[in-house]
């Protein structure tokens, strides 16, 4: 019983540690693909370039896809509401951004913290959704448009 209990443990602890290494903000992933429109390399690369950026800045950023909207709701109401229940951004500094593709719906939308949208205004969210994200989207180039985005966010919002 004791050789039992030791391998078990000793299974246990190594599955422990070769558990990928990821930063969770209550036990959420910053990517959660819901409408599975990433590869698992898309998903993989767009969580390192958020996990590094959030080191260098503090600012926190979740995107979500899913395949629809809840009936009678828009897409930014429904992103705020979310962005808010995950708690994306520091308490203190409101430094959250939530990018929400809703795939069937073939709506987007940016939730900001108070502070973020000191930088990311409606305005430049609009123009990154209408320049970026919809041109790339209609040729479904989710991964391209939400790298470009998020590679435009990190210029503007240090």
């Amino acid at each position: 019983m004791k050789y039992f209990t030791f391998v078990l443990a000793f299974v246990f602890c190594i599955s422990c540690k070769t558990k990928p290494q990821q930063t969770l903000k209550h036990n959420q992933a910053v990517i959660q693909d819901y409408a599975n429109v990433f590869s698992t390399v898309e998903e993989d690369s767009l969580t390192n370039f958020i996990l590094n950026y959030e080191k260098l800045t503090t600012n926190e950023i979740c995107v979500m896809t899913i395949d629809s909207l809840p009936a009678n709701t828009k897409a930014l109401r429904h992103a705020t509401n979310i962005a808010q229940n995950l708690g994306i951004g520091k308490a203190d500094k409101n430094n959250g951004l939530l990018l929400l593709i809703a795939k069937s719906d073939r709506q987007v939308a940016f939730a900001t913290g108070y502070g973020t949208e000191l930088i990311l205004t409606d305005s430049v969210c609009y123009h990154l959704i209408e320049s970026t994200l919809i041109p790339n989207f209609k040729n479904k180039l989710y991964y391209n448009g939400v790298r470009q985005v998020l590679d435009s966010v990190k210029t503007k919002w240090y």
